[in-house]
């Protein structure tokens, strides 16, 4: 690109510098010789950048590739870079949404103890993030007694201290329920 704006300017240079000089030059015989030598010249002007290919051309378009494939290296590894970054970011939040979570649920059931792992997508354009799937895993603070096993009882095991977890979150962090896994440790 920049031997063809440099090609150019010279083109234009030699053009007006002909140009004026016809018009300077006198009415008489000596007019067609002017022309002549002006015509040489601009023949030898326009010759140049080709006689310069062909001499160091093949230098030229070696640097002009290396550029480009410099550039291409560049924008590479600069969107590695924004990946990286973005899974980066995408794990502090995670982290960060687990001990948020966690900080909640022990302020609000003082007597038990939580671990968080939550499932998103996150958008960090737009700022959004979606859950798919929260799960919280609970155990008392205290030595809980050993209960009985009733192997024939196919029951599930969601009671009151389960769904009230899975409705604080609910309502706290905007999930639907239906998210959220609360599983004892």
């Amino acid at each position: 690109m920049e031997l063809i704006n440099n090609f150019v300017i010279t083109i234009v240079t030699t053009l007006i510098f002909i140009t004026a000089i016809e018009i300077i030059g006198p009415d008489n015989s000596m007019k067609k010789y002017v022309k002549f030598v002006l015509g040489l010249i601009l023949i030898a002007v326009l010759l140049s950048p080709i006689i310069n290919f062909f001499s160091k051309g093949e230098g030229v378009i070696t640097e002009v590739i290396d550029k480009y494939e410099k550039e291409i290296t560049n924008s590479s590894a600069k969107e590695t870079n924004t990946q990286d970054e973005d899974r980066l970011r995408e794990k502090s939040f995670n982290e960060n949404f687990n001990k948020n979570c966690v900080s909640l649920l022990k302020d609000k059931f003082e007597n038990y103890d939580f671990i968080s792992e939550i499932k998103c997508d996150v958008d960090f354009t737009k700022m959004t993030f979606k859950v798919d799937k929260l799960i919280i895993g609970v155990q008392t603070n205290g030595v809980k007694k050993i209960e009985e096993v009733d192997l024939s009882n196919d029951k599930d095991k969601d009671d009151s201290i389960q769904k009230e977890i899975r409705t604080f979150l609910s309502e706290e962090l905007k999930v639907e329920e239906e998210k959220i896994q609360v599983d004892y440790l």
